[in-house]
């Protein structure tokens, strides 16, 4: 099986690209804007901010005091613009999806059929909360007439297709809702 060769650095260098930020900040700002389709740790953030100081594509900064925060900031270089600049425009990796309700779906046949309608309930529950977060976020942003700053549009877009996946999701929660119970009538 062929590794999955890790991309948090292209996130980091992408949002030190936007400013200067700590460690704390960029954990925050994915969790912030990304999170929902992209996650890193304090342990993937920390030990990456150094290797690109090591490799020239970010500095350090020296501690700014006055916030009284006195955390480690980090700035990208021209380099790490470039890597990240010249990454953005690969092919993008697929990756597989990993979904345990799916799984659990899927050897559904092993247990009554209630549990699978359970995680189907569940699931559904859960997609149309995002939806609803999703659509908060987006409720926040200028409307479609007023000039929009560049990467909010890159926003709208993730942010759009976070909207149409649970969407997606949920009228696929309800067809196979509809199709289970069909097979328990069946029986």
């Amino acid at each position: 099986m062929r590794k999955r060769k890790s991309r948090t650095k292209y996130a980091i260098l992408g949002f030190l690209a936007g400013k200067p930020r700590s460690g704390y900040d960029l954990k925050k700002a994915v969790e912030k804007s990304v999170g929902f389709f992209w996650s890193e740790s304090y342990g993937q953030i920390y030990p990456i901010l150094s290797r690109l100081v090591e490799d020239g594509m970010a500095v350090r900064l020296d501690k700014d005091k006055s916030t009284g925060r006195n955390r480690q900031q980090y700035a990208i270089t021209p380099s790490g613009l470039e890597e990240v600049q010249n990454w953005i425009k690969l092919t993008a990796d697929y990756q597989s999806h990993r979904n345990e309700m799916l799984l659990k779906l899927f050897f559904g046949n092993l247990t009554d059929l209630d549990t699978s309608l359970r995680h189907l309930r569940d699931y559904r529950n859960h997609q149309q909360q995002l939806k609803q977060t999703f659509e908060g976020f987006k409720s926040t942003l200028p409307q479609s007439g007023s000039p929009q700053h560049t990467q909010q549009i890159f926003f709208l877009a993730t942010l759009n297709y976070g909207i149409a996946l649970t969407e997606a999701s949920i009228k696929w929660v309800d067809d196979t809702t509809h199709l289970l119970n069909g097979k328990s009538n069946d029986n």
